[in-house]
């Protein structure tokens, strides 16, 4: 075969999945509603677990007292667009939320504004953080960021604030989780961007990036006063990502910028005396994706990229703990989610290749591990295609890491040569990993074979595939999509005349661009979210950042800025090379890509005399963050696929979904 295979097949035996004896697929509502966990966070003691849960009510907070096996509160969240939530102390739990709006702030465009709510565990009052203060400006785009905590539970949280007598900047705020009462804690300015404290929760540093003189500093609290430890002058982008805090409070962890010159694939630690080291933390070909860190954004480990997650953990407690885990669990995809201030209790999110995910907490203590809650109860173990890793090389030998997901029960094989849905991610800074994907899983339960490649121009697999992607928008990416499909064919496992291309956002793009340069290898096309015109969406970002920032971003992916370079490479431009039927989705609340890209492309392929379909989502955004969009999306995409590439019929399940 001319590329290499990984399965991750591993077994559990921790977990005893329910028999699925019916043959009949779930239902589309199975994967097109959120999960029934959303988020999952354990509290400082150990002894709950908050769950931000999706039930047929709508969406639900939930908490789990570990010793009594039971809920111990629940609180209605129907109201909000949650994203996650997490634990402030053991009596206050905060809920991220975003909403999509116009402020007078930002101007008229639409921005998603986020913001914490803060629920008192004893008293079941909620709050919202920092709404009480009249200097606080109204529609500041991130007003969730939670920065460190003091002792007596106020969290630390910056905000732009607006005062009568003209002055305006970006302060360290003290945020009391039962009033939602804001308290200033260190006074920045209009150039301020982050802050760090140190164990205490003091002020410790005070970052800036002036965007109009292209100024980059960090300043150091000293006496009552700051002190610049770095600056950085004639600076595009800031030349560094500052992620974590020292153990003694002495520097910065940091990665650098790739105009800086330093290596980008490691941490390194730049001290406050100014001198810089490397961490030694580096994964030969894997970028280094999160930071584990404490309350106060200390660094206790970083997590890999790649196909697998990987950890280097510096505490050791929770590496322990994290062992223990890995040794019970090989060949598994283990995510570290949160853990008790001791480190002794540990809460996971695994796939295991054998069920759907699900969450695991693991005492250290006693070496017991529980499985706490599958994310999606109404998807049994029998209905989850097999996810395999594997490589493949592009034309010119690059070589392609990708994800094959299986349609459930069938084995890997040559001769299969089963109907192909190509998935490219979104961003395209992003990457598909071994893991439950709620629409790779959906069409490989429909009898389709799923292909995600991670195209040069990903994340994931280190700094040399990443810019190997640099201006290869409609090139050498498009070509390793294809390429992917290519070795699909050659290998038998995809029948050449079966293929169909879906794809959100940049996967959008690859999807159109598909249908635009290379026509004669897909039988239908789908995108949503997705970006069209590039000149169009260009200009609609120059009025709204600074232009030599936005040029350099754009440089840095796209490649270029230059009109007639970006209308060669828009799909919207090729509307008369398609010959596959088009279904484009859009939300009319996106506001990372307008809803005016698909409408452009839908004009465009109608002037062509091609077969397109435009499904709007009403108050959908770019990430389809809601059940009602997220459905409304699956199954247009299953009629659609549906009628131009259909498998043998299959009878599908009626959903009764569980919730406890």
């Amino acid at each position: 075969m001319r590329y290499l295979i990984c399965a991750v097949v591993a077994s559990v035996g921790i977990v005893s999945a329910p028999a699925f004896a019916q043959a009949a697929p779930p239902p589309v509502e199975a994967y097109g509603m959120l999960p029934d966990i959303v988020g999952a966070e354990m509290s400082p003691d150990g002894d709950r677990i908050a769950l931000l849960t999706q039930t047929a009510g709508g969406m639900e907070v939930r908490i789990y007292d570990i010793a009594g096996n039971t809920y111990s509160h629940r609180f209605d969240a129907g109201d909000l667009k949650a994203h996650d939530l997490s634990f402030a102390d053991n009596d206050h739990i905060l809920l991220s939320a975003s909403q999509t709006a116009r402020s007078d702030f930002v101007g008229r465009y639409k921005y998603e504004f986020d913001g914490k709510i803060a629920v008192n565990l004893e008293t079941n009052r909620s709050m919202q953080l920092l709404s009480r203060e009249d200097s606080v400006a109204d529609g500041q785009r991130s007003l969730g960021q939670v920065v460190g905590q003091l002792e007596n539970g106020q969290l630390l949280m910056s905000a732009f604030q607006e005062f009568k007598n003209g002055v305006r900047r970006v302060d360290l705020l003290r945020a009391d989780p039962d009033s939602g009462r804001g308290f200033t804690h260190a006074v920045g300015d209009l150039d301020t961007i982050d802050w760090f404290v140190d164990r205490d929760g003091n002020p410790l540093v005070r970052e800036k990036y002036d965007a109009k003189r292209n100024l980059y500093t960090l300043e150091l609290s000293s006496g009552g006063s700051w002190k610049v430890f770095y600056e950085a002058a004639d600076v595009v982008l800031p030349p560094m990502q500052t992620v974590a805090v020292t153990p003694d409070d002495d520097g910065l962890y940091y990665i650098a910028d790739e105009a800086s010159g330093e290596p980008t694939d490691d941490l390194r630690i730049l001290r406050f005396d100014g001198t810089s080291e490397p961490a030694n933390l580096a994964m030969e070909g894997f970028d280094i994706e999160a930071m584990l860190r404490d309350r106060n954004r200390h660094l206790l480990g970083v997590r890999y990229a790649g196909a697998l997650p990987d950890y280097a953990i510096l505490d050791p407690d929770l590496r322990t703990n994290y062992r223990q885990v890995r040794s019970a669990l090989s060949n598994t995809a283990i995510q570290l989610d949160s853990w008790s201030r001791d480190r002794s209790r540990v809460l996971y999110r695994v796939f295991d290749g054998q069920q759907v995910d699900y969450w695991l907490i693991n005492d250290s203590r006693t070496s017991k591990m529980t499985a706490l809650a599958p994310s999606r109860s109404a998807i049994p173990a029998s209905a989850v295609g097999k996810v395999y890793a594997l490589n493949y090389p592009a034309r010119d030998g690059f070589n392609i890491p990708a994800m094959v997901t299986l349609p459930p029960g069938q084995a890997f094989q040559a001769g299969m040569k089963l109907p192909m849905i190509v998935l490219p991610h979104g961003g395209p800074a992003s990457y598909d990993s071994v893991d439950f994907d709620w629409l790779a899983q959906f069409f490989a339960s429909r009898g389709y074979l799923v292909l995600q490649p991670n195209f040069r121009g990903s994340t994931g697999y280190g700094q040399a595939h990443l810019r190997a992607g640099r201006g290869e928008w409609g090139g050498k990416m498009q070509d390793d999509i294809s390429d992917g499909i290519e070795a699909m064919v050659e290998e038998e496992l995809a029948d050449p005349d079966r293929v169909c291309i879906v794809g959100a956002s940049y996967g959008g793009y690859a999807a159109l661009a598909g249908g635009a340069f290379t026509p004669e290898l897909y039988t239908c096309i789908a995108a949503f979210a997705r970006v069209t015109n590039l000149p169009a969406l260009l200009a609609g970002e120059k009025r709204q950042a600074y232009q030599d920032q936005l040029n350099e971003v754009w440089r840095r992916s796209v490649g270029t800025t230059v009109r007639s370079e970006l209308e060669a490479i828009s799909p919207v431009s090729h509307a008369t090379a398609f010959r596959a039927p088009v279904l484009l989705i859009h939300g009319d609340d996106d506001t990372v890509v307008p809803a005016a890209q698909s409408r452009d492309m839908k004009q465009a392929l109608e002037r062509a005399g091609k077969s397109v379909e435009l499904v709007r989502l009403d108050g959908g955004d770019h990430w389809l963050s809601d059940s009602d969009t997220r459905l409304q999306t699956l199954r247009a995409l299953d009629t659609f696929i549906g009628e131009h590439l259909p498998v043998a019929t299959r009878q599908t399940a009626t959903l009764s979904p569980s919730v406890e």
